[in-house]
């Protein structure tokens, strides 16, 4: 485990990885541990690990990034010794079409660790953030190796704010961005936090694995936060607009169009309009 020189004195001290292996029980993640002090993207370098045979479960966690990473190509804040920056290699028993199901799961996953954490529920923002209290917590992003019958790996990425103070994020992300601290006005493990994702994440690993997305569905309807409202969802050359009614047993967000028609959508960003 690298583990930084210095830190300033009244900083947050790095991840004491050594405590969470030891209160770990997980099945596959966090087989191996690959820790950074300061990395560019835990994706990047996990993806790198994957191609190189990674096994299943290896996780790439640091205390900072400089070229973090989320959807679309936006930029990850990622300052040092306050949240969570991690990245599992995963080679899932699946079938390349179900492959978009590991985002969904995670969510679900992250939202049911976090509820341990926070003084009120989160909500999952189809497909891949957190949100609490309308604004962003956490964020998924993963990526995808297949080949023609099967998933080769998968890159789960995932950024938590956890205690980030408002007075330190930047400008451009205070009006939407939250943390734990934030929420719940006082500081919270890491490392408790961290454990307790890796299980929950583990635990619906497998689950998904072996069942499909079917029987998780109505788990991750019950933390949808935009059921029943009118939404827009951004492609990648139009808006479409409708009524957010939830998934369906594959992920596929369902959209009530203004015929009254459920159109289903697999990839795109959703943001709630007013009526």
């Amino acid at each position: 485990m690298i583990v930084p020189e210095n830190h300033p004195s009244g900083a947050d001290l790095p991840l004491d990885l050594n405590s969470v292996r030891q209160r770990l029980v997980a099945q596959r993640l966090g087989s191996e541990f690959h820790y950074f002090a300061e990395i560019g993207s835990t994706n990047t370098y996990a993806r790198r690990l994957a191609e190189h045979g990674a096994r299943d479960g290896e996780l790439v966690i640091a205390d900072s990034q400089t070229e973090g990473r989320g959807r679309l190509g936006r930029h990850w804040v990622s300052p040092p010794n306050a949240n969570l920056y991690l990245s599992f290699v995963l080679r899932p028993r699946l079938p390349p079409a179900r492959a978009p199901q590991i985002t969904l799961m995670a969510a679900v996953a992250l939202a049911e660790t976090l509820k341990f954490f926070l003084p009120v529920p989160p909500s999952i923002k189809w497909p891949n953030d957190i949100i609490v209290n309308g604004k962003k917590l956490a964020g998924i992003l993963t990526e995808v190796s297949c080949g023609s019958e099967s998933v080769e790996f998968v890159i789960l990425g995932i950024g938590v704010n956890v205690n980030y103070p408002v007075d330190l994020m930047p400008e451009e992300i205070r009006q939407r961005a939250t943390s734990v601290l934030v929420e719940r006005q006082n500081k919270v493990s890491r490392e408790d936090l961290l454990q307790r994702l890796i299980q929950d994440l583990d635990r619906c690993y497998g689950e998904i694995e072996e069942n499909g997305f079917a029987p998780m569905a109505p788990r991750w309807e019950a933390y949808f936060g935009w059921r029943g409202q009118r939404v827009r969802i951004e492609l990648l050359n139009q808006d479409v607009f409708g009524i957010a009614k939830g998934i369906d047993h594959d992920g596929a967000l369902l959209l009530e169009d203004e015929h009254g028609k459920l159109q289903r959508v697999i990839a795109g960003d959703v943001t709630p309009v007013s009526q």
